[in-house]
């Protein structure tokens, strides 16, 4: 089964500030606002949608095809990619642009100020889905591209592939009429609690209406699991318990590489989200979205305690 991964890839860099914004922000002054602040240090992160949900899939050995740009400073994210058995070969290369990057800060209340450069992201991965055999494959349409993420829904549609359309992130970007086209026909439409408010509010329909356009509708709610709607029913998928939380960041992409693991086997939905809640549990374990390690048995056994959990075993 051909797993296509449609979304972005980036380069987050982490800087920590030793203090408190608040204490170097004059609130009279918000309006001619200039601060510098001096960092401890610097750290780079992989990251991405698309490459934190490849990261994910290849994990459970999968090799999954990434769909998207990279810009000049993109030879080291590809060498990775190619350590880990993730195929690249219709990732585009945009010279005249720099990788997009997030620039975060941290100060030690856990206040966040980021800078996002899109850079090669604003450019379109050049593939035609069309070419690809639509009964072998599966299609996520992740946070990426715009075009990218209106087109690839249109020709999954044509063909009959099936996708998963998941605008998280991008939502800010998004026109309701343009939004309500492309999740169209679509497996899934997955997204936050937060983001299918969002999603309503801005296509004017309410829950019944988008579940009349899409098979199903998964919630993920963090440490509270996820939602499953379905043929009118809903079902709760419990968070399954990790060793440790140090960084929740790459949870939500893990949860969605362990969906497309569970669909490609042939697994019902339900099946599948649990697969997706486990290996959720891993990433959260490690600071960074491409960072943890997961072995075929340790997955196996975190799966089956969490399905005797949901008294299936």
């Amino acid at each position: 089964m051909n797993l296509f991964i449609s979304g972005s890839l980036a380069y987050d860099r982490i800087m920590n500030f030793e203090g408190r914004f608040s204490d170097h922000i004059l609130p009279e002054k918000i309006h001619v606002l200039n601060v510098c602040f001096n960092v401890s240090g610097l750290s780079e992160k992989l990251g991405g949608t698309a490459g934190n949900i490849a990261y994910g899939l290849a994990q459970l050995d999968e090799s999954p095809i990434i769909l998207g740009c990279l810009g000049r400073d993109g030879r080291r994210y590809l060498e990775w990619l190619e350590r880990q058995n993730i195929v690249s070969d219709h990732v585009a290369v945009v010279e005249d642009e720099y990788t997009a990057g997030a620039f975060i800060t941290t100060d030690k209340a856990d206040n966040q100020i980021t800078g996002f450069n899109p850079g090669a992201m604003n450019y379109s991965c050049p593939f035609d889905l069309t070419q690809a055999d639509p009964a072998q494959g599966i299609l996520i349409v992740a946070p990426g591209n715009l075009q990218d993420m209106t087109k690839y829904p249109q020709q999954a549609r044509g063909t009959g592939m099936p996708f998963i359309f998941d605008p998280g992130q991008s939502l800010n970007i998004w026109e309701g009429p343009a939004l309500a086209e492309a999740m169209q026909g679509a497996q899934v439409l997955i997204s936050n609690d937060y983001e299918l408010e969002m999603i309503m509010r801005m296509t004017g329909m309410d829950l019944d209406r988008i579940l009349a356009r899409v098979q199903a509708v998964i919630t993920t709610k963090g440490d509270k699991g996820s939602l499953l709607r379905q043929n009118g029913r809903e079902m709760e998928i419990p968070a399954v318990p990790a060793t440790e939380v140090k960084d929740p960041t790459g949870a939500g992409d893990a949860y969605r590489s362990g969906l497309l693991k569970g669909l490609c086997q042939g697994r019902d939905l339900a099946e599948a989200a649990v697969m997706g809640a486990t290996l959720a549990s891993f990433a959260v374990a490690c600071y960074g979205t491409q960072e943890y390690s997961v072995t075929t048995g340790e997955f196996e056994a975190r799966l089956q305690g969490a399905r005797r959990q949901m008294g299936w075993d």
